[in-house]
């Protein structure tokens, strides 16, 4: 019998950290006992004390995620296991998702390593199907904005009779930093990339995600917007954006699992957002003026100053329509703080909690958080922090 409702493992790093201080304080701590785990017991005695000074009481469970026993001894404590120490193709991600694929144990991460998830995907989809184990990959800013914004524009365009074929997204707003965390992980990206491990063919599949997934059209490339161009559904000026790689594949697993193939997706940046993010930056001078300078290259579990994590938010508006293009949705998903850590931290403790506290759609295996917790993921964060926190908008 688990010991504790939630483990969180990498609880010392940066965003690990954010996620203590979120659940310290969250108002339904006493619905859930919980513990901290990393490898490092002087660390999080401090991380603890941080939370008991919030007035609430972590376990501490010493794990090295190398090693089978120590994860699988980790893994029985728990009900529901969020892991937050990345980069997971690199930190032994893989030891904890299979222990969790095999006891049943519900599993999330904030892992953007298309290969490390395909990965999972072929081992573990199947045993965590059998046991009932949801294992939630992509649980922060990506991919759940884009995910759960294009669940959304779905659902209305269904609500008027209609099939979707086409789906895109434009971030009008991505304003905030990065950590040293998200620097390994675009190291590790760009070895992996350049490796010989796998066929050329591999890193350029859009359909990576959903092995067996039928091409919805062959033109079709991993971030769907390969260039800077006017769009006319969202009235708005859009080019390629980072995150679009990592939240293009997600959205379409989604879309496969729910039987919603075949059906395009494109995603990319506005140029107003790019500016937004711009003058957040200038008008505070790098950080210097306020007295807490951006770190340019930040090392491991340093990020953004606290100023930039409150400032910083992200907007998406989402479109589908029919194949004939006579039938469309419009939907906006907006959120509050850095997307990359304040708001994901937030994000990700309410996944969570939604896995361990909500009814849920059954079935579990290796899931996005639209097809592992639908509406019901929707509807905890439409109401985390009196409703202030993000928005979920039918626009037409």
């Amino acid at each position: 019998m688990a010991t504790y409702d939630i483990v969180l493992h990498g609880a010392t790093g940066f965003v690990g950290q954010l996620v203590v201080d979120y659940l310290a304080r969250h108002p339904e701590g006493g619905r859930f006992s919980w513990a901290i785990a990393g490898r490092n017991p002087e660390k999080l005695a401090r991380i603890k004390s941080s939370a008991v000074a919030q007035g609430s009481e972590p376990g501490v469970i010493v794990a090295q995620a190398a090693d089978k026993a120590s994860v699988e001894a980790m893994v029985s404590d728990a009900r529901v296991v969020l892991n937050t120490a990345g980069p997971y193709s690199e930190c032994h991600g893989d030891n904890i998702v299979g222990a969790c694929a095999v006891s049943g144990t519900h599993y999330a991460d904030l892992s953007g390593e298309y290969w490390y998830q395909r990965r999972l995907i072929d081992e573990y989809h199947e045993e965590a199907d059998r046991s009932g184990a949801k294992i939630v990959l992509a649980a922060g800013v990506d991919s759940i904005p884009s995910d759960l914004g294009v669940q959304l524009a779905i659902e209305h365009l269904a609500s008027k009779g209609g099939q979707p074929r086409h789906t895109k997204s434009l971030f009008t707003s991505y304003a905030g930093s990065f950590s040293g965390g998200t620097r390994r992980s675009m190291q590790a990206r760009k070895r992996i990339a350049q490796s010989s491990e796998y066929e050329p063919g591999f890193h350029t599949d859009p359909y990576v995600l959903a092995p067996g997934a039928k091409r919805s059209d062959e033109s079709e490339t991993v971030s769907g917007w390969v260039s800077r161009r006017f769009d006319a559904d969202f009235r708005r000026i859009g080019g390629p954006f980072f995150m679009a790689p990592i939240n293009a594949r997600v959205v379409r697993r989604s879309l496969a699992l729910g039987g919603h193939l075949p059906c395009t997706y494109a995603e990319g940046i506005s140029t107003g957002a790019w500016l937004k993010t711009s003058w957040l930056w200038l008008s505070r001078g790098f950080g210097y003026f306020v007295g807490a300078p951006i770190p340019m290259k930040p090392e491991s579990g340093q990020g953004p100053p606290p100023w930039l994590q409150r400032a910083g938010n992200f907007c998406v508006r989402v479109h589908a329509s029919t194949g004939d293009r006579t039938g469309s949705a419009l939907v906006e998903v907006q959120g509050a703080g850095d997307p990359g850590y304040l708001a994901t931290s937030k994000m990700f403790s309410e996944l969570g909690l939604t896995l361990l506290l909500d009814d849920t759609p059954p079935g579990g295996g290796v899931l996005t958080p639209a097809t592992a917790l639908g509406p019901v993921l929707r509807q905890r964060l439409a109401e985390a922090e009196e409703g202030k926190f993000m928005q979920f908008r039918i626009l037409s």
